[in-house]
């Protein structure tokens, strides 16, 4: 019996011209993002490809976001009573909710900072050493903190063994997003010399794609560490200070000029905090040594499917599930959401990507056969180093599919 016409792809695409779609002329579809590059060109990301550009001291009007300096220093901001590095919770609190972000001093005892730096530093160079690096345009990147020694465990718990400063981040964390929060992620960032600056974004603006949720507060939320004193020479984090309200006055509408970026400037051992609606990114790094800081974003616990389908779809379905099924699932990474160990960063996140297919890990899981990365180090033997991590095979498999597609398309 043959399908009715009303059903046919043709037919459903011919009857779905753009003015038809439904809810396409809400604001949220391209604001506030379309307004504000358009107002503000100075926010065009760099290419990648090549060198970054650099121009005059920086002032209001400046050419490139990556092209400014640290709060003090800045013509447009030095008068500014911007947060400092402060233990005063009052004064914490006004300054997130006045500028986006606060400085927590000493947010780690000087034991505990030595002791997260030397992990940390050991673990990027064990993971180079293994040939299994997570590269970014910044820099290296460590995923899976939480695997990889108990002093990321402490930051999560927010256990003062760990972070002196636990039970101060927890009580705002508590306030920001509510008792109940859960960790969205955990992941080293590094900044490389040479290396680019991320994309000037909002952290928040990724889940909830054209509908950017609450506009009076943050549904995400993030906790720095930062591991060496940092500032515009080594790519201290870019922030537009008070974006997250601008932003969120503007209610998906058009937005106008905003104020200038900083970098940050903190020393080693400073945590900070910052609301996920604000604008931030890593800075371009023009020192000689690579900078790092540990980032945890931590969301409003109803961010996660109902449905955890990674652990309760059955093996004989998985066997025969479609590209589509997998993605519908929650088995396709992308970058903001669902990677494993890091595997996804990048990635589309559309349909069949290997390079987010999520699919190797579970399967690996139920043999017996996954091999997290864990702790390693350059004076391990490379036996250990060169292990079969499934993240390793995961990479081959994604390279593997990408070759594959370049060489079918090259062929039409």
């Amino acid at each position: 019996m043959p399908v009715p016409v009303e059903f046919t792809p043709e037919f459903i695409k011919a009857h779905s011209p753009p003015n038809e779609k439904m809810y396409r002329n809400l604001p949220g579809f391209k604001e506030p993002f379309l307004s504000m590059m358009t107002a503000n060109p100075w926010l065009k990301p760099p290419n990648y490809r090549k060198p970054l550009e650099w121009g005059p001291p920086p002032q209001y009007g400046l050419s490139h976001y990556w092209d400014t300096t640290v709060a003090r220093k800045h013509v447009y901001w030095k008068d500014y009573d911007l947060p400092k590095a402060t233990k005063d919770i009052r004064k914490i609190r006004r300054d997130l909710s006045e500028w986006g972000y606060c400085l927590i001093e000493d947010g780690l005892s000087k034991e505990q900072y030595n002791h997260m730096k030397k992990r940390l530093l050991e673990q990027a160079e064990g993971e180079l050493a293994a040939g299994i690096p997570f590269r970014t345009p910044q820099g290296q990147y460590v995923h899976g903190l939480v695997n990889k020694g108990d002093c990321f465990v402490k930051c999560i718990e927010q256990n003062p063994e760990g972070v002196q400063a636990g039970p101060l981040i927890e009580q705002i964390v508590d306030e920001t997003l509510g008792e109940g929060w859960i960790c969205n992620s955990f992941v080293a960032n590094g900044s490389d010399p040479g290396g680019h600056p991320q994309i000037l974004h909002q952290d928040t603006n990724g889940d909830f794609g054209p509908f950017r949720g609450h506009f009076e507060a943050p549904t995400l939320f993030n906790t720095a560490y930062i591991l060496e004193d940092t500032n515009e020479e080594n790519g201290g984090t870019i922030f537009v200070p008070g974006s997250h309200r601008i932003l969120s006055e503007a209610k998906n509408g058009p937005v106008g000029k905003l104020p200038p970026p900083i970098n940050l400037e903190a020393k080693g051992g400073t945590i900070v905090m910052w609301d996920g609606r604000l604008l931030h990114g890593a800075g371009a790094n023009r020192s000689n040594m690579r900078r790092y800081v540990c980032t945890a974003s931590s969301i409003k616990p109803w961010f996660r499917p109902q449905e955890q389908w990674l652990l309760s779809v059955k093996p004989d379905v998985l066997a025969t599930a479609s590209p589509k099924l997998l993605h519908r699932m929650g088995f396709q990474a992308a970058t903001p959401h669902g990677t494993v160990e890091g595997f996804g960063m990048g990635s589309s996140g559309r349909i069949g990507d290997m390079s987010g297919n999520l699919l190797l890990f579970r399967q690996a899981l139920e043999k017996g056969e996954y091999r997290r990365v864990t702790e390693l180090s350059p004076a391990m033997p490379p036996e250990r180093l060169q292990e079969e991590f499934t993240i390793r095979t995961g990479r081959k498999l994604a390279t593997e599919a990408a070759k594959l597609s370049r060489s079918s398309t090259s062929k039409l």
